[in-house]
């Protein structure tokens, strides 16, 4: 197995790999996993990625971490070697509390054209993705600290996906997270997808799912009452 991480690039050197990210790490490691992590666990949930058909039909999968929003809006994910891209932005100057990750993913229907129908598919939500960052970040509290959780997990709702028409409109300010009347802390997701069939679009506009999602350590640190929204 190889994963690696050196110049702002995570790699994974085959699909299941992909897999350590979602279930070979502890709890609470995953919680705080770099946002390269969650890009690469983004692209295998939402695009479907079928591990074993992904590695026979020669699938690699890697992760671009921008430094700054302007190389990443001018960015794009690449099928073959398949790379997707991640921004962070944070709750500190210092830049070491991450708040938000935005990743730009492929699409499953252009990854069973490049690699087989087996290998993805179907397309999901990013939800997906807040759904099971919400599941590892509660697994990952003590017994102490889940005694006097904020929010608990109870009052986490993950919504459905906004959804963006352009780019631009995808990298406009989006909340992290928000509270309700009732008290009950929201995660939102930011969504561009459009699919590979659109052919009135250029190819490089085509077959992408571009998503914003919490941080996990800030979901951590809001669900312990460590961070304000």
């Amino acid at each position: 197995m190889r994963h690696t991480i050196g110049r702002g690039i995570l790699a994974l050197g085959t699909a299941g790999t992909c897999l350590a990210v979602l279930s070979g790490a502890s709890s609470a490691s995953a919680a705080a996993a770099p946002a390269g992590d969650l890009c690469l666990r983004a692209q295998h949930q939402t695009a479907g990625i079928d591990q074993a058909a992904f590695q026979a039909a020669g699938g690699e999968l890697s992760n671009v971490e921008y430094p700054d929003k302007t190389s990443f809006e001018k960015s794009k994910p690449t099928e073959k070697p398949l790379v997707t891209g991640s921004y962070t932005t944070y709750e500190d100057e210092a830049g070491t509390l991450p708040r938000q990750v935005r990743c730009k993913t492929k699409r499953s229907d252009h990854l069973q054209l490049v690699y087989g129908q087996d290998a993805a598919g179907p397309e999901q939500q990013c939800k997906v993705v807040n759904e099971t960052t919400l599941q590892e970040v509660d697994a990952s509290f003590t017994e102490a600290e889940r005694a006097s959780l904020a929010y608990p997990a109870s009052k986490v709702v993950v919504d459905r996906d906004v959804p963006a028409f352009t780019g631009w409109d995808w990298l406009w300010e989006f909340p992290a997270a928000y509270e309700d009347r009732r008290g009950r802390l929201h995660l939102p997701s930011r969504s561009l997808s459009v699919p590979w069939t659109w052919n009135a679009l250029p190819a490089s506009f085509r077959g992408q799912h571009y998503c914003t999602f919490i941080a996990p350590p800030y979901l951590r640190r809001l669900m312990l009452g460590q961070a304000v929204l």
